[in-house]
C-alpha cells in the first residue's frame, strides 16, 4: 500500500483496518509507504509518506531526482516481494508512474488505485492510464465513478469515507465551552508546505481586517497535528498573537460559525458540519499559466462540483479584503443564507449512505479472489 499524504494516510489506515477486520490473517502482511495513521492500523511503512508532502507544478522540480530515487526503489522492493494485491492512494503524479514502472518490469498482480486522480477537472489523457494499468479503480465521489465507467475504466462507488467519520461527530466539550458566545472563524492554512507558504499571509491579513473592524468575529488559526515540526515551529511563529487550535482541524471547524482555508479536503468537511467556507487558491506565475492551460471544470471546491452550484465562493489570487466581503455577504443577507445552506444539504445527500472502507475492502478482495480463479 502506498500513500502519499495526510489525507492518503486516512484513507489507508481505513481500509488497513478494514481488511485486518474481515481477515485478521492478513497482520503484518500489509506493508509499504504510509504516515503514522496507517502504522496504528496495523501497516508496516517501509517508507515514509514525507517522501511526498509536496505540491505545486513548479515548486515540485528540484524534487523530481529524489522521488525517481524512491519510485525506483519501490518498484525494487515489490518486484522482490512480490504481493498480491498493490493499492496506491491518491498522489497521482507519483504513482501513475510507479504503477507504469511496475508493469513495465513484468508485475503481474492485482493493482487498485483507491482515490483516483481528478480527471473529470483536468488532464483528461490520464484515463488511458487508469483503464490500462489498474485492475480496479476506487474514486471518492459519485460523479467521479460516473465519469470513468463513462471512459470504460472498471470503476466502483457507494460512498465517500468521511460520511463515516461524520455520522456521530461531537466535537470536544473543553473546545465548546472554550469558545461558547464567541462567533469562530476557522483559518484553515492546511497541512502542506506549499499551501501553508502560498495562503498564511493571506489568512493572517483577512484574520486582522475581522479584529479591526470589531464586527464580533473571533478568527482562530487551525494549526494542523500531522505538521512537520519545523513547519509548525514557523507557522506558530508567524501567528503570533492570534489564537491558534492545535487539535483536529474538523473540531475548531464544528465551533465556528464559518471557515475561511486552502482548497482541498477541509471544503469537503466544512460542508458535512454544514459550515460556509471561503475557498482560497493561490498560484503564480507559471503554476498559474500551466493550472490554466489544463483545468477543464469552472469550480476549484469539490461541494460546489457536487451540486454544480457555486455553494462556496472560490478566490484564486484575491485579497484578504475579499474573505472578508465573502464572509459579511453569507451573514448579512438571510435569503442568500437560507439558499446555501439548502445546497449544502444537496451536496451532502450526494456524498452517499456510508461504509466506504467496507465497500473497498470487499471489492479488492473480491477482485482478487476472481483473478485467482
Amino acid at each position: 500500500m502506498s500513500c502519499g499524504e495526510v489525507s492518503g494516510d486516512i484513507y489507508a489506515a481505513d481500509l488497513i483496518t478494514e481488511l485486518l477486520r474481515v481477515h485478521p490473517s492478513l497482520n503484518g502482511k500489509i506493508w509499504g509507504m504510509m504516515g503514522p495513521l496507517g502504522e496504528s492500523a496495523g501497516g508496516e511503512a517501509i517508507w515514509s509518506y514525507e517522501e511526498l508532502k509536496i505540491m505545486g507544478f513548479v515548486e515540485a522540480l528540484p524534487a523530481v531526482p529524489r522521488i525517481m530515487r524512491l519510485r525506483r526503489a519501490m518498484v525494487r522492493e515489490i518486484l522482490l516481494r512480490s504481493p498480491d494485491v498493490v493499492v496506491v492512494v491518491d498522489s497521482p503524479d507519483f504513482h501513475i508512474f510507479l504503477v507504469k514502472n511496475l508493469r513495465s518490469a513484468g508485475y503481474k498482480g492485482l493493482i487498485v488505485f483507491l482515490v483516483t486522480p481528478t480527471v473529470w477537472a483536468w488532464r483528461p489523457g490520464r484515463v488511458k492510464w487508469l483503464r490500462e494499468l489498474f485492475d480496479l479503480n476506487l474514486p471518492l465521489f459519485s460523479f467521479e465513478h460516473d465519469f470513468l465507467t463513462a471512459h470504460g475504466v472498471n470503476s466502483r462507488w457507494v460512498s465517500h469515507p468521511l460520511v463515516d467519520a461524520f455520522k456521530d461527530y461531537q466535537p470536544p466539550e473543553s473546545l465548546l465551552a472554550r469558545y461558547r458566545g464567541e462567533r469562530v472563524v476557522a483559518m484553515m492554512p492546511g497541512s502542506r508546505n506549499y499551501g501553508i507558504k502560498h495562503h498564511i499571509d493571506q489568512l493572517i491579513s483577512a484574520a486582522r481586517l475581522l479584529i479591526e473592524e470589531d464586527s464580533g468575529f473571533l478568527p482562530v488559526f487551525s494549526v494542523a497535528p500531522g505538521l512537520s515540526v519545523s513547519l509548525k515551529r514557523d507557522l506558530e511563529k508567524r501567528l503570533f498573537g492570534f489564537e491558534v487550535w492545535r487539535g483536529e482541524g474538523r473540531d475548531l471547524m464544528a465551533v465556528s460559525e464559518a471557515v475561511a482555508g486552502v482548497s482541498g479536503t477541509v471544503s469537503v468537511e466544512a460542508m458535512l458540519l454544514r459550515k460556509f467556507m471561503v475557498v482560497i487558491y493561490n498560484v503564480k506565475g507559471l503554476s498559474l499559466l500551466i493550472a490554466r492551460a489544463l483545468i477543464r471544470t469552472p469550480y476549484i471546491s469539490i461541494p460546489n462540483r457536487l451540486t454544480d452550484a457555486a455553494i462556496f465562493p472560490e478566490l484564486m489570487n484575491e485579497s484578504p479584503e475579499r474573505i472578508v466581503e465573502e464572509l459579511h455577504a453569507y451573514f448579512d443577507d438571510d435569503a442568500r443564507k437560507a439558499a446555501i445552506d439548502s445546497r449544502m444539504d444537496m451536496a451532502k445527500g450526494a456524498m452517499g449512505p456510508g461504509k466506504a472502507s467496507e465497500f473497498w475492502a470487499k471489492e479488492i478482495l473480491e477482485a482478487l479472489e476472481a483473478e485467482e480463479l
